[in-house]
């Protein structure tokens, strides 16, 4: 049956909000979505073998907002030996549920030794984020600097441990976590690439619990997910990942010593015909809540668009029954940059995560660490619907501006417990952002609004955005304001 369409604006975002009030209750009621696929639905938050599963995964995929927030993560006394365009550079990023989902674990290529300070991955904690689980927000935020990619990361935010490199192997490669267990393909060393299953739910530091061992000498992206039955599927992904090994656990305990992982099926590139495929840097499975159906994610880098480049992302849906199929359902076209430098490229590392309100996020790096002080740029891809608490909780309110009039192109959020950490008086100083705004989406509770005005210091004309606890929206040239905000504050009635 074809889903009808709702094009009222207002009633479409009031229809989300409930959606999101209705899945949060029954996450604190307890109650898990019944599954009809491979996937395991059921997975609590903080599961230490499982993720999340979304309801609707296309419909969330297509709401990822195409412009993201810039992060930072400092490695201090941590030499990180990256540099682009050398070899040795990060590769793959995964959010991990550990300390209410504050911490990264970043691979890389390192050439050096393990006794030179070799090192595959690094575990970052992003110590000044909050503790929740949900969207990280820029930590790159200063009431001084206008560009945020300009302003260093908080020095809260820095990495804890590296996991040495392997056995020789000295190419880490796209990751996926399922709870506090990573799986981290490993190539360039003495053997077959393979995948290294890490446990971090009990600590920082972690050496590898099983090993996985491909059918030549390349692994450049691992993907793994829990299935309805409690088993685990692990998949390999060979020639810049045209080509897929795939493994199921015998056992439902991952951790078990008589767990053996039996490769069921080898999939090719080829198979998807004409539809579109790329050279994946990374490869991540999420679940449906609705029908435990599979899907995976895959970042990559298509080609070159001037100083932008062309940095996609692309949904598919897995069909495992027999022999495994991938059906191409979306594909999107994502940005690193807002109006500066570029702070991720998808030719370096992507990842998926889903928060623990079930909205899902994305993230990306570059390849080394050319932010100020040495640390290492990234962006966060949140829904353009970013936070489901904003209709109840003023510390979760927000306001969000589009540089376009149909709510597309490069802009920022102005988030409430932000409010303090930007020179919101002047929108000179925020992104060259001043009388660009043609386009506005907000969430902010009763008895609040944000009076955004026409010019610096909070003078001259303005309008109000009233909170009433839904998500709103509005074309700023039906106001005959685009292009006119130069300032902006939140206000009490």
């Amino acid at each position: 049956m074809r889903r009808k369409q709702i094009s009222n604006p207002r009633r479409r975002a009031r229809l989300l909000l409930s959606m999101i009030v209705l899945v949060g209750l029954s996450m604190l009621a307890g109650a898990d979505p019944a599954a009809a696929g491979d996937g395991y639905p059921s997975c609590p938050h903080g599961g230490s073998d499982c993720n999340l599963c979304i309801s609707d995964v296309p419909w969330q995929f297509n709401m990822l907002r195409d412009h993201g927030e810039i992060l930072g993560f400092n490695s201090w006394n941590v030499d990180l030996n990256v540099g682009y365009p050398g070899a040795d550079h990060l590769e793959g990023i995964q959010r991990l549920p550990l300390d209410w989902g504050r911490f990264f674990i970043v691979s890389k290529r390192d050439g050096r030794a393990a006794w030179d300070g070799g090192a595959v991955a690094v575990l970052v904690h992003m110590g000044s984020r909050n503790t929740e689980g949900l969207r990280f927000r820029s930590n790159r935020l200063s009431t001084g600097i206008s560009q945020p990619e300009d302003t260093p990361a908080d020095w809260q935010d820095q990495v804890v441990s590296t996991i040495p490199v392997p056995d020789g192997f000295h190419h880490g490669g796209g990751m996926q976590a399922a709870g506090g267990i990573v799986a981290l393909p490993v190539e360039e060393g003495p053997g077959n690439g393979r995948i290294l299953l890490y446990d971090f739910n009990s600590g920082l530091t972690s050496t590898p619990f099983a090993t996985i061992v491909g059918l030549n000498g390349e692994a450049g992206t691992a993907s793994l997910v829990k299935l309805a039955g409690g088993n685990h599927m692990l998949i390999l992904g060979q020639s810049h990942a045209n080509r897929l090994e795939v493994f199921r656990s015998t056992s439902s305990d991952i951790r078990s010593p008589w767990n053996q992982w039996n490769r069921v099926d080898v999939w090719e590139s080829w198979e998807m015909g004409g539809a579109p495929w790329g050279d994946f840097q990374n490869l991540n499975f999420v679940t449906d809540c609705n029908d435990g159906q599979l899907y995976l994610i895959g970042t990559h880098l298509d080609g070159f668009s001037g100083a932008l480049h062309d940095d996609y992302a692309r949904l598919y849906r897995v069909h495992t029954n027999g022999h495994m199929q991938l059906e191409h359902i979306s594909s999107r076209h994502f940005y690193c940059s807002n109006d500066g430098s570029r702070e991720c490229n998808f030719d370096a590392s992507g990842g998926i995560f889903v928060g623990s309100d079930r909205s899902l996020l994305m993230y990306a790096t570059e390849h080394d660490n050319s932010a100020p002080d040495g640390a290492a740029g990234l962006v966060e891809f949140r829904s353009v619907w970013p936070d489901g608490a904003c209709g109840w909780n003023i510390d979760h309110a927000w306001v969000d501006f589009y540089d376009d009039s149909n709510f597309t192109d490069r802009g920022f959020i102005f988030d409430y417990p932000d409010q303090g950490w930007k020179n919101w008086a002047t929108f000179h100083n925020i992104d060259n952002f001043n009388d660009k705004a043609s386009a506005v989406r907000w969430c902010i509770p009763p008895g609040y609004r944000v009076r955004i005005y026409a010019d610096s210091n909070y003078k001259g004309s303005y309008k109000d955005l009233i909170g009433n606890g839904t998500i709103r929206e509005v074309n700023l040239n039906n106001w005959s304001f685009g292009d006119k905000t130069s300032s902006a504050r939140w206000l009490n009635f």
